[in-house]
């Protein structure tokens, strides 16, 4: 009898010394920018957890989808839409000033540059994700694709998330940037603000870029972050769709 309480007391102690939510603090992560170099080995090296997302008209936006489809991870198209401030602007880039065929058809153009994506992404859009019209001309052809909306969030006065919802199709939004100051110190920081968010509320996104620090950081701190949160694919995280 003393032994199984014994037992039972080691069992309880053990219980409260694991991390506490690793389970159900999930973390989603995607990596923009990608295309213009081949896919850098050292993101192939991360698990096929982590989503990629893919500008249109580069010079390895194909080759690049393919691979990653082969390591079995998530692919989204990173659509160009213009942004607020003045900025070089990609090839493929949607703006306020197209009338409703041109801006679906750029974007029709731009999905079949990223085959086997599973969404769509905003690559800048300060100014086309706060546009209603625009944004409901969007969603209109991901529904057409059942294809869902991740919203990179890079205003706070998007209504790209809401409208994606509206129109009754996967939508996320992006909850933390890891990497707009690319130092390894910041990097780390972030990746602590995500753990500890995604542990409050269930799960989080995080978006950074294809930069060698980005890639050495997440590779150093893999192990803490398997040991905290549960690393998902992005598709785990959308809502199904009505």
């Amino acid at each position: 009898m003393v032994r199984i309480q014994w037992m039972l007391r080691l069992t309880f102690i053990w219980l409260l010394t694991m991390p506490f939510g690793v389970q159900a603090a999930r973390l989603a992560i995607v990596i923009d920018d990608l295309g213009y170099q081949q896919m850098p080995s050292p993101l192939s090296a991360l698990p096929p957890q982590i989503t990629v997302s893919i500008l249109p008209d580069t010079p390895f936006d194909q080759l690049t989808a393919h691979q990653a489809t082969q390591e079995k991870r998530d692919v989204l198209l990173h659509m160009p839409m213009q942004p607020s401030r003045p900025a070089p602007l990609e090839l493929t880039t949607l703006t306020s000033a197209m009338k409703k065929d041109e801006l679906q058809g750029k974007l029709r153009h731009a999905l079949t540059r990223v085959p086997g994506a599973i969404g769509v992404n905003n690559h800048m859009g300060s100014a086309l994700t706060q546009n209603t019209v625009a944004m409901d001309w969007v969603m209109e052809v991901l529904k057409q694709q059942h294809l869902g909306f991740l919203d990179s969030r890079t205003t706070p006065f998007s209504v790209a998330e809401k409208q994606a919802q509206a129109a009754q199709i996967p939508a996320l939004r992006r909850h933390v940037f890891l990497d707009h100051v690319p130092t390894e110190a910041f990097i780390r920081r972030q990746i602590h603000q995500a753990i500890r968010q995604a542990k409050a509320e269930d799960h989080v996104i995080a978006i950074g870029h294809p930069h060698p620090v980005t890639l050495a950081t997440l590779t150093a701190m893999l192990p803490e972050m398997q040991q905290q949160v549960t690393l998902v694919r992005l598709s785990e995280l959308y809502p199904k769709a009505s």
